[in-house]
């Protein structure tokens, strides 16, 4: 058995070509379902961006042929066989896994880094889960990668690397409350960049959240939690996690030590009248932090209350290291990736041995995904 990647991105296809690689839903669907009926195929996971397409497989490679995925990108974008093979980059088994880390790490060791959020490898699994085309090996993969990739932003080995909106937000909002036993955050708007931040917090501390947005993004971001809290075995921080209305927005700033903005919030939910009904429903007077990632809230409405912090993220300093001590950086970032990739290939070939199916009514159990589903088995 072998773990395969075969993909193209913006720097393998020309600027005048790539859009004939694009997918769009339907189309993504169509290339899972094909794809995993290709002889040899025991799973498959396509990472879909902007930026590449990817397509990570788990084979039997004594029956899988490797010219069958190339003539189907060939037939799909309508180039020739020659043209598509020079057009895609492939690895294998631990370069595969040292490849998904580093996408997905956001950690700059190169000027010229392309990165994936989290959330893009969140929802590659939970689209594969979806239409089962993934078991066990791929799952434990792209999770290995979500937990590794949140992982970094306690590394304070390679904090010269550690310098985007995300890493540095993270860490001056748990600074902001490690005195605390516990948290309640509130999380105003729907946005990967406030979801990747709140993802890094949940779990690795006694948090609550709650996640305030239009009621047509509420189910959404409920959802979207609930899969993700599934897909990485930790179905039991659910009822941390509560997405409401805007009309709860008092009762819920009343409640909250760490408000954060988020981007997506187009006009200024923030007023002077708003945090003077919070101080009366408030029975208590406490410090309340406020982190903004928005352009829109006008924060001199935080002024006249002392016991408001304000911090808007765009503000925040950038640190500045030397060359020497980004290369050292660098280094044990290389460490740090060995090791991460080494832990997965053993868990990999653990995999092997434990991969006889359990089988249930002609239907193969699978942990992950939605609470009841059933992955039917393919011979």
């Amino acid at each position: 058995m072998k773990l395969l990647m075969y993909g193209v991105n913006r720097d393998s296809v020309s600027a005048d070509d790539i859009h004939k690689y694009r997918l769009d839903e339907r189309t993504q669907t169509q290339h899972l379902k094909d794809i995993s009926d290709f002889i040899g195929v025991e799973e498959v996971v396509l990472l879909i961006t902007e930026n590449r397409n990817e397509y990570y497989l788990y084979v039997d490679e004594k029956q899988f042929k490797h010219g069958d995925l190339l003539r189907y990108l060939s037939h799909f974008t309508g180039k020739t066989l020659e043209e598509t093979i020079l057009e895609t980059y492939s690895k294998f088994n631990e370069d595969v896994v040292k490849h998904l880390m580093s996408i997905s790490s956001n950690v700059a060791t190169s000027s010229n880094q392309v990165f994936e959020p989290v959330e893009v490898i969140d929802h590659a699994l939970v689209h594969a889960n979806t239409h089962r085309t993934v078991r066990t090996v791929l799952h434990s993969l792209f999770k290995t990668v979500v937990e590794f990739s949140l992982a970094l932003c306690e590394k304070e080995s390679i904090e010269p690397l550690l310098q985007s909106d995300i890493h540095r937000s993270i860490k001056r909002i748990k600074a902001s409350v490690s005195h605390k036993k516990s948290v309640d955050y509130l999380v105003l708007g729907h946005h990967p960049i406030t979801e990747q931040v709140m993802k890094n917090i949940i779990g690795k501390s006694n948090a609550s959240v709650t996640f305030i947005d239009r009621m047509d993004y509420i189910t959404e971001i409920d959802d979207h939690f609930k899969q993700w809290l599934t897909m990485m075995e930790q179905a039991n921080l659910m009822s941390d996690i509560q997405c409401v209305g805007m009309n709860q927005l008092l009762y819920r700033l009343s409640k909250a030590d760490v408000v954060i903005i988020g981007p997506s919030i187009q006009h200024s939910w923030i007023s002077e009248d708003v945090l003077k009904e919070v101080q009366v429903m408030r029975p208590y007077a406490k410090v309340q932090q406020f982190f903004d990632f928005s352009q829109t809230q006008d924060e001199t409405v935080f002024h006249p209350f002392k016991h408001v912090e304000y911090t808007h993220i765009s503000d925040e300093p950038i640190k500045v290291f030397s060359d020497d001590k980004v290369e050292e950086s660098i280094t044990v970032f290389d460490d740090i990736l060995s090791d991460w990739a080494k832990r997965y290939m053993d868990r990999y070939e653990q995999l092997q041995v434990e991969e006889t199916p359990s089988f249930v009514g002609g239907q193969q159990e699978t942990f992950y995904g939605d609470y009841s589903k059933k992955v039917c088995s393919r011979a």
